[in-house]
């Protein structure tokens, strides 16, 4: 029996920067959509999701360390310690944004911790690897 061949597999169009080439950009706010949330003066979580590109936490981190002027004109002031965590899918996109501030120079990873946390999906429970990377300001 002959079986018909599958179908050709569909790539994305990579997609192109927007407005005029070598145009700065404006400076990125950070707090406006990644999940972060200061609970001591100058520490921040930020909780990583693989809804957003891993370029978009990357912009984030290095963000936080350099710190940024938002729209409104007030200045939002570099963190000292800044903990990022992601779960399951994401904890690539973790690692990225913990090394691409490492490698900036704006930071060291002083910690890393992995544990595997029971999330409850549906009425059963089953575990979800969890890292957390803790990167202080150099």
């Amino acid at each position: 029996w002959l079986q018909p061949p599958p179908a050709p597999c569909r790539r994305r169009r990579a997609s192109r920067p927007r407005g005029r080439p070598g145009a700065p950009r404006p400076p990125a706010a950070p707090m406006a959509d990644a999940d972060t949330k200061e609970t001591t003066p100058g520490v921040v979580d930020m909780k990583v999701t693989t809804k957003k590109p891993s370029g978009f936490y990357v912009r984030s981190a290095k963000s936080f360390f350099t710190g940024v002027q938002t729209e409104g004109g007030e200045k939002k002031e570099p963190v000292n310690v800044l903990n990022i965590s992601g779960l399951g899918e994401a904890i690539n996109t973790a690692v990225a944004a913990a090394t691409a501030v490492e490698l900036e120079g704006l930071g060291k990873i002083t910690k890393v911790e992995t544990s595997y946390p029971e999330m409850t999906t549906g009425g059963a429970q089953r575990g979800c690897p969890r890292i957390l990377v803790k990167v202080e300001k150099k």
